[in-house]
């Protein structure tokens, strides 16, 4: 037995305690089940602890010593999204501001996220390029064919995910009172697929911007495919560093990545390239107002982990950046329950289809930290801890 394993073991009752979720039980190494609290309403299964270690990394990381030994195969649970869905809850009626003072690794990690979330152009790229220049092929074997990679939208239950993606884009176009050739800007074209259906629908002419220089890759050569290039082309480059005016302007799900002093940042830039009466179209991960300062302190698991300097924003922010640079908001749908089932589909796909792309370029590191991911968000979607909105702005002439 290892230092941390032992002295995981003998802090693991002090650590324990701590886990007071109701229904929910832990099992140790040696086989013994704790029922951390009665609760015949709820049964949230068993942690099954597979290393003493575990203990240790939670006293010293707390969420995020508990994300860190998942990772490394030290724990296991049989449904993670309804766990995060509970621990979210369970969360909102409880201070951890103390986790912030005692677990050096959690304070450490949240000094490297205001360097990170700083919005530098350096630290923009560094951060975009953490996650999305992973592998391509890896993406796939989650993601729909059209490489659409931000909340669907979903008609029934039975919807696919194909054709939610489909549907989500339908109505961002429309949302946008796009019209035929209008020129479009799309910050965060991702592998770009809303910018070649707004080129094909309407006859735009599209530039889509990314920071990813695999999606820069695959979009182009997608566009170059598909005989598009006269009229989509994609840019690798900051969106700050892009001129000229455009008559609509998409951001889906880029946001996050902007931090808090980029907020401002992003509106006055939209405002100086879009037209007059154009319109902004966003869609956006929001975390509710009331916790914002709060949030904005800490440094969660996605952002250790997924997205590097990510921070989630509230309306309120949104709001009031944007009023300053002149927009208003014209439309606002909630679509937060539709996340969850995307994130559903994107972590069944992931758990069918990783062992055949297991031999290439990842291990099983990396799968069983997009199977975190996608099941902690699902769950903070599920427990309403978070939403997601798809905002339309109007630039008023």
């Amino acid at each position: 037995m290892n230092v941390s394993s032992l002295i995981g073991k003998l802090i693991s009752k002090i650590v324990i305690k701590r886990f007071q979720i109701p229904g929910l039980s832990i099992k140790t190494p040696d086989n013994k089940i704790f029922h951390l609290s009665e609760n015949p309403e709820k049964d949230l299964g068993t942690i099954s602890i597979n290393d003493w270690s575990f203990f240790w990394d939670v006293a010293m990381g707390f969420d995020l010593g508990m994300a860190k030994a998942y990772l490394k195969g030290k724990w296991d649970h049989p449904d993670l999204p309804n766990l995060f869905k509970n621990i979210a809850s369970e969360y909102q009626k409880t201070n951890f501001e103390y986790a912030k003072k005692i677990a050096p690794v959690k304070l450490y990690s949240i000094i490297a996220q205001s360097i990170k979330s700083s919005n530098t152009k350096k630290w923009a790229k560094k951060n975009v390029s953490a996650h999305y220049d992973i592998s391509n092929e890896f993406f796939k074997i989650f993601l729909d064919p059209s490489m659409t990679y931000s909340c669907a939208v979903f008609d029934t239950d039975k919807t696919s995910l194909e054709k939610a993606q489909e549907t989500k884009i339908k109505n961002i176009l429309s949302y946008s009172e796009i019209k035929k050739h209008d020129s479009i800007l799309d910050i965060g074209c991702g592998w770009g697929s809303l910018s070649m259906q707004a080129s094909k629908d309407f006859d735009a002419n599209v530039t889509g911007v990314t920071l990813s220089n695999n999606q820069y890759k695959y979009a182009s050569n997608k566009i170059k495919t598909e005989e598009m290039t006269d009229k989509v082309s994609i840019k690798y480059d900051d969106y700050r560093n892009i001129k000229g005016k455009y008559d609509r302007i998409f951001s889906i799900e880029m946001l996050e990545a902007v931090g808090h002093t980029g907020v401002s940042d992003f509106f006055s830039h939209c405002s100086s390239l879009l037209k007059d009466d154009g319109t902004l179209q966003i869609q956006i991960i929001t975390i509710p107002d009331e916790k914002y300062d709060s949030y904005k302190s800490n440094c969660d698991f996605i952002q250790k982990y997924v997205f590097p300097g990510g921070l989630l924003l509230s309306l309120d922010n949104i709001e009031n950046a944007s009023k300053k640079y002149g927009f208003k908001i014209t439309n606002k749908v909630e679509i937060g329950t539709h996340y969850a089932k995307t994130l559903s589909h994107w972590r069944e796909k992931l758990e069918k289809n990783f062992p055949d792309f297991s031999h290439r370029t990842l291990n099983i590191y990396d799968y069983r930290k997009f199977y975190y991911y996608f099941s902690y968000c699902e769950g903070g979607f599920l427990s309403k801890n978070i939403s997601t909105y798809q905002i339309t702005l109007k630039k008023n002439s």
